[in-house]
């Protein structure tokens, strides 16, 4: 799932679907008893600025783990991440950041972490998200020390990155295939299960066959174990060289049980699949207005649902609510930190130039009729004061 760019500090579902992805496949796949399911194309979340809210602690429980896990035995696991979501209550991450966790790593679709994300012992993996600021990445790599870098958020979607594979390439050059000097692991851009996403990725790699990839990011939602398993070893075939990250994937059923049943289905695979390296769940935020997904790790006071337990493997430490009334929000990022105010690239399908758009007027025609509306407006105001 993916926090709109229009929609600062919020959650906006974007969905269609699609038939689920059943292509030939040349590696064995376990069986499941799903059938017949559907894929649905549910846009990534991107980075929300939100600006200082007041939190009140309505309870911190002495810590518990989840019934049958002894605490002697809990370790890390290596694999499962936090894709963090949860920008407007930042507080939420202490559920995530407990000894008695499972949680290996985390991001947030940014390429420097918030104090919040800095400060928690979980290790941080920055990400540049599109081509904004992208000068600055080398620097702020260096500056965390950051052994691993994630690039380019869903480059063939036009809400998203939206970067054409030609474009990308010569972004990856320039700033990303440097990276690799300081010993860091280049993650390809992450594309959809879309229909434009397997195609996009060829394009790219056609055209930076001299870059460095040392895995692969991949996003999923949809329904049903079974086109999820397809879909993860559809890409695993296609380009078998690149070990896999799934980095975004979600059951979109409204049914908890439903979704709890798949998250433990899907864990348990990828688990087991030595070329799948890491993975995480969206998403780790509370329910919003609205959403009728039950995909989100947490409740309303911001403590861990029964899926939130089930991921992080540990009960809820800490809860808060958000008090009533009006919040600041930070626009003039679009949500994404490193995303530039007004470069936009144009749709993938679309031929057309790499272009400014400041004022949301997107061709020459109504860029005259915009700026003639202008002039028309300016004149009738200078008539009335005069006169």
């Amino acid at each position: 799932m993916r926090v709109s760019p229009a929609l600062p500090g919020s959650v906006a579902l974007f969905v269609s679907s699609v038939v689920a992805h059943t292509l030939p496949s040349t590696a064995a796949r376990p069986a499941t008893s799903v059938t017949n399911a559907t894929t649905s194309v549910v846009s990534s979340a991107t980075p929300s600025l939100t600006g200082t809210s007041t939190f009140t602690s309505i309870a911190t429980p002495t810590p518990s783990i989840v019934p049958g896990v002894s605490a002697e035995t809990v370790k890390k696991n290596k694999k499962r991440g936090l894709a963090f979501a949860a920008g407007d209550t930042p507080d939420d991450i202490i559920n995530a950041n407990q000894t008695k966790g499972l949680i290996s790593w985390q991001y947030n679709w940014a390429s420097i972490p918030p104090t919040y994300l800095a400060t928690a012992n979980i290790p941080y993996v920055p990400m540049q998200w599109g081509s904004g600021d992208i000068q600055t990445l080398a620097d702020n790599i260096r500056a965390q020390d950051a052994k691993v870098v994630l690039a380019f958020n869903e480059p063939d979607f036009d809400v998203q990155s939206n970067i054409r594979p030609t474009d990308a390439a010569l972004l990856w050059k320039q700033y990303i295939q440097p990276l690799k000097d300081l010993g860091v692991r280049l993650g390809a851009p992450a594309v959809t299960a879309a229909p434009t996403g397997r195609p996009w990725l060829t394009q790219f790699f056609k055209a930076c066959d001299e870059c460095t990839i040392d895995f692969l990011p991949i996003h999923w939602y949809g329904s049903g174990v079974g086109a999820f398993t397809d879909y993860v070893y559809d890409v695993h075939n296609a380009f078998p060289q690149y070990p896999i990250w799934i980095t975004e994937y979600a059951e979109i059923s409204p049914n908890v049980t439903v979704v709890l049943d798949f998250m433990n289905q899907t864990t348990t695979l990828l688990e087991s699949l030595d070329w799948v390296e890491r993975y995480s769940w969206f998403g780790y935020f509370r329910p919003k207005p609205d959403d009728f997904q039950s995909y989100n790790l947490l409740d309303d006071d911001g403590s861990l649902n029964a899926l939130g337990q089930f991921y992080i493997g540990a009960k809820t430490i800490h809860t808060s609510i958000i008090p009533p009334g009006p919040s600041y929000v930070t626009v003039s990022g679009v949500d994404n930190p490193t995303q530039g105010l007004v470069t936009t690239y144009p749709a993938y399908a679309s031929d057309a130039m790499s272009a400014w758009n400041i004022l949301g007027i997107g061709s020459s025609a109504s860029t005259a009729t915009g700026v003639l509306g202008a002039l028309v407006s300016f004149v009738l105001g200078m008539f009335w004061i005069l006169f």
